[in-house]
């Protein structure tokens, strides 16, 4: 009998689910599920290490569920990393998210996108303050951390950021170090990333 050969990443990462996922496994499969109606290429790249895979949606579920930040919030820190790093898959990603889950306005992703002023205040101040904790590895100057507490962010509210950050930079690097495929629903959102790199051979 033949066998059919599994899809991979161009570096040879495995695009496939588990066949016998943990239970753990299989409940990060059913949320993909529920939100997407299918899991996604990240989820199915991170499948390759159970610890990354947890590790990632775990951090996104306490964010959701514990953290101190609106999910539109939450998204524009992701976004904003994942444009830092010139990631074409979770920028699409999380454009895709922003429209359709999390309701941002089209002018918000746009910006975020050209690297331009948000709709408003709190926004820039969060997209500023992301960009100075990520790019200064969190040696941030008591003036940044003042303007983000200034335009109405707390202690609390700053460390979700870093949270943020850090399932963001988990899944850009795992993306750019497998040089991960776009699934189909997302890759309209990738139109006009064609400066992002996703093969750096």
């Amino acid at each position: 009998m033949e066998t059919l050969e599994k899809k991979k990443t161009v570096r040879g990462f495995n695009l496939e689910l588990q066949e016998t996922p943990s239970k753990e496994v299989q409940a990060v499969y059913d949320w993909y599920n529920e939100i997407f109606q299918f899991v996604p290429n990240l989820g199915k790249l991170l499948s390759n290490s159970d610890a990354a895979l947890l590790s990632y949606t775990h951090m996104q579920w306490h964010l959701e569920k514990l953290g101190n930040l609106t999910p539109e919030e939450n998204n524009i820190v992701q976004l904003t990393i994942a444009i830092e790093n010139e990631c074409k898959y979770c920028t699409a990603g999380h454009t895709l998210a922003g429209k359709v889950l999390f309701g941002s306005a089209k002018e918000d992703l746009d910006a975020l996108r050209s690297r331009t002023l948000l709709s408003n205040t709190k926004f820039n101040a969060l997209h500023e303050f992301t960009k100075a904790v990520y790019n200064t590895n969190g040696r941030v100057s008591d003036t940044v951390l003042e303007n983000f507490r200034n335009a109405g962010y707390n202690n609390a509210q700053a460390l979700d950021v870093i949270t943020n950050i850090s399932a963001k930079v988990l899944s850009n690097l795992a993306n750019q170090l497998a040089i991960n495929e776009i699934d189909e629903p997302i890759q309209p959102f990738a139109e006009g990333l064609e400066g992002f790199s996703s093969d750096y051979r």
